[in-house]
């Protein structure tokens, strides 16, 4: 999960499976949306898909700053499946594991695709 407007490196290349160009941010991002596009599974996906404030202010705040509430952020993947449900992949490294801010980061994804009652999971990279 990254904040939006974050100045990142873009890693563009065309997506068969959206028909459009998908924008990324990282190696590991652009390597799971190839694997993506190959899987049947997959219907479409989002990569950076911004993070709605109304839900956001429905969530808990327990455990999370106040700042975080209020920072626009982007999930790293939201995918549509075949059969019609959608799931979120959160990328993190095995390093920043440690770190309150990614857990805080991470627990405020959790929380936000709960309310959306949608699939939700972390994909842990190495780097």
């Amino acid at each position: 999960m990254e904040r939006l407007g974050e100045r990142t490196r873009d890693i563009r290349f065309y997506s068969p499976k959206n028909n459009e160009v998908v924008c990324l941010h990282s190696k590991w991002a652009r390597d799971y949306a190839k694997w993506l596009e190959e899987q049947p599974w997959v219907q479409s996906y989002q990569a950076g898909c911004p993070l709605d404030a109304d839900i956001i202010s429905r969530i808990s705040r327990a455990g999370i700053r106040t700042d975080y509430l209020q920072t626009g952020w982007a999930t790293d993947f939201v995918i549509q499946y075949a059969d019609g449900h959608k799931g979120v992949r959160e990328f993190i490294r095995w390093k920043q594991l440690k770190k309150k801010a990614y857990m805080e980061r991470l627990e405020l994804s959790r929380r936000y695709w709960a309310v959306t009652d949608t699939e939700w999971m972390v994909v842990i990279v190495d780097g």
